[in-house]
């Protein structure tokens, strides 16, 4: 058997990885993964000592710390089971959260089908037509990445929201499934200006086989 093999993008600048559960398995040790919160001061306190020209002001370090716990808290069960990435260039930036999983073939579905609808490509709600491209990654393939602008579903809201997301279709032996990331935001100027990052990020995801599982650079 198989696992999706994000370690690669746990140390990639500029994401951060949201632990699903707390304490965190395996480093129930470590204070900073106990609790939303202590994981939280942990990089607010790192990212303003490593991305920050300038030193905070007295109240950012507590303010991003508020914010990452949030994120913290909120962003696992949007997608559940999903891994979850936060992109975050700068402590005053909003952070992005960015899922990946994957996703488990329906019997008779094809390739070409699947990515599609994975990636909302042909999606009627979108307000223009989706931009879907081929997306080769070095691990993968090649599959789909789908920008798409839809409004927000809530009743009553004219919000515009932009959806990014990837897909591609793993196939080895006997072995299958799909590898989804998925990525929205209501400013379209955040997830363009991430654009770079979250191709890069997208290119580090792999599938291991289970032989690797406690080695770091599989």
């Amino acid at each position: 058997m198989s696992w999706l093999n994000v370690k690669h993008a746990m140390r990639l600048a500029p994401w951060i990885r949201v632990p699903l559960m707390w304490p965190e398995p395996g480093l129930e040790d470590v204070e900073e993964a106990q609790s939303p919160e202590a994981w939280a001061r942990y990089f607010a306190e790192g990212l303003w000592e490593d991305f920050a020209a300038k030193k905070p002001e007295p109240h950012e370090v507590d303010l991003l710390t508020n914010i990452l716990a949030m994120y913290a808290r909120k962003a696992p069960p949007a997608f559940p089971g999903f891994e979850v990435f936060l992109h975050l260039p700068h402590p005053r930036d909003i952070p992005l959260p960015a899922y990946v999983d994957l996703v488990e073939i329906e019997e008779g579905e094809d390739r070409e089908t699947a990515l599609r609808e994975l990636t909302h490509a042909d999606a009627s709600y979108a307000i223009e037509p989706p931009i879907v491209e081929d997306f080769d990654s070095p691990h993968l393939g090649t599959g789909l990445r789908v920008l798409r602008y839809y409004q927000d579903p809530d009743p009553g809201s004219n919000e515009v929201h932009v959806g990014l997301r990837y897909a591609w279709r793993y196939e080895k032996g006997t072995e299958a499934a799909d590898v989804l990331i998925i990525l929205s935001d209501p400013s379209a100027s955040r997830i363009l200006q991430a654009f770079e990052d979250v191709d890069a990020f997208a290119r580090t995801i792999r599938i291991s086989p289970d032989e690797e599982a406690d080695t770091w650079n599989s």
